[in-house]
């Protein structure tokens, strides 16, 4: 069996999904995605007991609500952060297309200098390339900043949400369990 991808699919892909969902929306997708699925796979699992099941439910809301905040966030400011490190200037251009590109300024660490050989890149392409780079760069910084913030942020930040929810998920156990049919064996 051969799956067949048309190209109208493939465009849509790679110049609407590609060009303009990155790393920080991506993580925005599952989280969004986490937070409808996990907690109620763990609210209706019935063979847990009904504690376990409410700080369960609480605890998943909040790995996933702080997992989600601080990923985003921490995605678009290594982003930001490549974008300002990252300027450059056209030091040689040849019939329009770009020959040499070089950092603007010293602390522009994260722009390589670029020399094509055969040039076949206009400013406008060059451009577009840079951005993806930049984003690339950003995402990569973000990875690494992750390693520090999942247990300075996430893991003290999961420990509230969870304490704040647990009471209100209990309680909604406890109505449910009290406003539902009693056990046929009594």
């Amino acid at each position: 069996m051969s799956i067949v991808i048309s190209n109208k699919s493939r465009k849509f892909v790679s110049n609407i999904i590609g060009r303009y969902i990155n790393s920080p929306e991506q993580r925005l997708i599952q989280g969004v995605t986490a937070l409808g699925l996990q907690p109620v796979i763990d609210y209706c699992n019935h063979k847990a007991d009904d504690e376990t099941r409410a700080v369960s439910v609480a605890r998943t809301i909040g790995k996933i609500i702080a997992g989600t905040v601080v990923g985003v966030a921490v995605r678009y400011g290594a982003i930001y952060s490549a974008k300002k490190f990252s300027a450059y200037t056209f030091e040689k251009i040849e019939s329009g297309f770009v020959k040499k590109v070089v950092p603007l300024r010293k602390r522009d660490i994260f722009m390589p200098n670029y020399e094509f050989e055969n040039p076949c890149k206009t400013p406008k392409e060059f451009k577009r390339m840079h951005e993806n780079y930049v984003k690339t760069m950003g995402t990569l910084l973000a990875s690494f900043a992750m390693i520090f913030t999942n247990f300075l942020i996430d893991a003290p930040l999961t420990g509230v949400i969870t304490k704040v929810l647990t009471p209100s998920v209990r309680k909604k156990i406890n109505k449910e369990n009290n406003s539902g049919v009693k056990d046929a064996s009594n």
